[in-house]
């Protein structure tokens, strides 16, 4: 039982650590290309982030875990991070977007249907409405916020570039909070949601953040600090009012679905500018396959 428990821990800190060193350049990659700060005082911040919002609101996940899948054992809880961890690390092999949140949920679900479980219809309907809502409301609050800023606010141009550059950073860290509540809470409610393994997640958290966020965060804050600041702004204030919506009511929610979604609304909002439909198609379609994929696998290995 006690080499379970450690093998439990070891693999949430490793889920943790690919989680938050893939997810840092979404949150802080803004003020990096902004050049606000530096990539280091980035980085810090997106780790700084992550660790208060999972110590703050991330044990919330617990709840979505219990509702999946009711005393669930510890080598159930293994094979679902260890299927996440293969399944994120596959996705980011051969490029195909997969929501690490879905996976779980599916995951859990899968496992319950094997295990003959009653499954909590109620609230597998709540997750799923709000995967679907989710992106439309991303999509309408960036496009509705990119009007509002491009109206001149505040009038004075020098004051508006100095709240812009401000904004930018408080963004960045609240965007790293609620991914830390939402995303990680999930990983360390699944691993089992206790001293050990949140303090393996916080070393996690740090780890990640620096040996892997570095690569990414400079091709993703090239192409935000090409969005311009107030595209930049829409996208992590649209992201960033969903997920933490989504924690409060216990709901596991991809921040990279709200953000893609918000970000393909910001564009959408330029009536001169091109918009590709096809990227977006192509994430939004690994939206529906990652939590059937691992539904599927929940159910065979469950």
């Amino acid at each position: 039982m006690q080499l379970l428990s450690v093998a439990l821990v070891a693999l949430t800190f490793l889920t943790v650590i690919l989680v938050s060193g893939n997810n840092l350049s979404v949150c802080v990659g803004p003020a990096v290309g902004s050049r606000i700060i530096t990539k280091r005082l980035d980085i810090i911040l997106g780790a700084v982030g992550f660790s208060a919002g999972l110590l703050i609101q991330g044990a919330a996940m617990t709840q979505s875990v219990n509702t999946l899948l009711p005393n669930v054992s510890a080598i159930l809880r293994m094979e679902a991070l260890l299927v996440a961890i293969l399944v994120f690390s596959l996705a980011a092999l051969i490029r195909v977007p997969l929501s690490l949140n879905m996976s779980l949920v599916g995951l859990l679900a899968g496992f319950s249907v094997a295990g003959g479980v009653n499954v909590n219809g109620g609230y597998l309907w709540q997750v799923a409405l709000t995967w679907v809502a989710a992106p439309v409301v991303a999509f309408a609050l960036a496009f509705g916020l990119i009007r509002f800023f491009n109206r001149g606010w505040p009038k004075n141009f020098w004051r508006r570039l100095q709240a812009y550059k401000v904004l930018l950073i408080v963004l960045s860290l609240t965007s790293a909070y609620v991914l830390g509540a939402n995303t990680l809470g999930l990983v360390v409610a699944v691993g089992g949601f206790n001293a050990a393994s949140v303090l393996a997640a916080v070393v996690g958290i740090f780890l990640g953040t620096f040996l892997l966020g570095k690569g990414a965060i400079r091709r993703v804050a090239q192409e935000f600090y090409l969005m311009r600041y107030t595209n930049a702004e829409a996208t992590l204030v649209a992201s960033t009012v969903l997920v933490e919506a989504a924690t409060v009511l216990n709901i596991p929610l991809s921040n990279t679905q709200a953000t893609s979604a918000a970000v393909f609304g910001a564009g959408f909002s330029y009536k001169t500018k091109f918009v590709s439909l096809k990227p977006f198609l192509t994430i939004a379609a690994g939206w529906v396959a990652a939590p059937l994929l691992s539904f599927v696998v929940g159910l065979f290995l469950g």
